[in-house]
């Protein structure tokens, strides 16, 4: 069994993480000239319209910077070397940029494991990378690795945005009884840009609310074995968008309850 946390420091050159910020500003203030501090422009764009904001979170996916970051040799191989794998599967749709911003607590996740999120192959892991700081301030990670030996059952059920109405998408976090588990488990990571943490997908973690005033940006792509036999036997097949179906299949057992409508 791999290691359910690893943080490697200063992994990500500091020129991929810089280039990163400022297709950021430029791309929150494309007339110029650009407010130096990213969370002001943030700021000032969620304020004044907010669904630029949601296009911008959207389109950073898209830059060449993004794809440069969740493939850069250093992670690549960091990844590889944790998996145990000759050839590295990583569905692009698993790669995710998160602007948490502060005082946003819908956005918060709740305890959860990232198997059932992207299903790859069962040694597969996450690469959580920081843009800027993370820590206790703005609700970085917590995880919960003494109890992260099994896989825990699951709500699947709709996000809800800052007034409780049903979002289109869902999640499957940990079971709600079993939510206060993890509390005294519980340790916070502090990441700098350029560290990053690696993390089996049955690590038990939760980005928390972040009270600000500093928003968190992130992002977060998933390495798994390309040739594992449980891949081969089901022809790469993963999580798509969000029906959960081939996590279901695997683990009926680990369905607590679903919301469908």
């Amino acid at each position: 069994m791999i290691e359910a946390l690893g943080v490697h420091r200063g992994l990500m050159p500091a020129a991929l993480i810089d280039e990163a910020v400022d297709t950021l500003r430029e791309m929150l203030c494309p007339e110029g000239p650009v407010e130096v501090d990213l969370d002001a422009l943030v700021d000032r764009v969620r304020a004044e319209d907010r669904p630029r904001l949601g296009a911008v979170y959207d389109a950073f996916r898209e830059t060449l910077i993004f794809q440069q970051i969740i493939a850069a040799p250093a992670l690549v191989e960091a990844a590889r070397a944790m998996v145990g794998a000759a050839r590295i599967h990583a569905p692009f749709q698993h790669a995710v940029f998160r602007m948490d911003l502060a005082g946003e607590a819908w956005r918060g996740f709740q305890w959860h494991q990232d198997a059932p999120y992207n299903v790859l192959s069962d040694a597969y892991v996450t690469a959580w990378l920081p843009l800027t700081d993370s820590g206790p301030a703005n609700g970085s990670i917590q995880a919960a690795p003494s109890l992260s030996d099994r896989l825990w059952p699951v709500d699947i059920r709709y996000k809800r945005d800052g007034a409780g109405n049903r979002l289109g998408t869902r999640d499957a976090f940990i079971a709600e009884a079993l939510q206060p588990t993890f509390e005294a488990a519980a340790e916070t990571l502090e990441l700098s840009p350029g560290d990053v943490a690696l993390f089996h997908n049955r690590l038990v973690h939760r980005s928390g609310f972040n009270p600000g005033p500093r928003h968190r940006y992130s992002i977060q792509v998933r390495f798994g074995d390309l040739l594992a036999p449980e891949m081969l036997a089901r022809g790469w097949r993963n999580r798509r968008v969000d029906g959960f179906d081939t996590f279901k299949t695997l683990h009926p057992d680990l369905i607590a309850s679903e919301e469908t409508a």
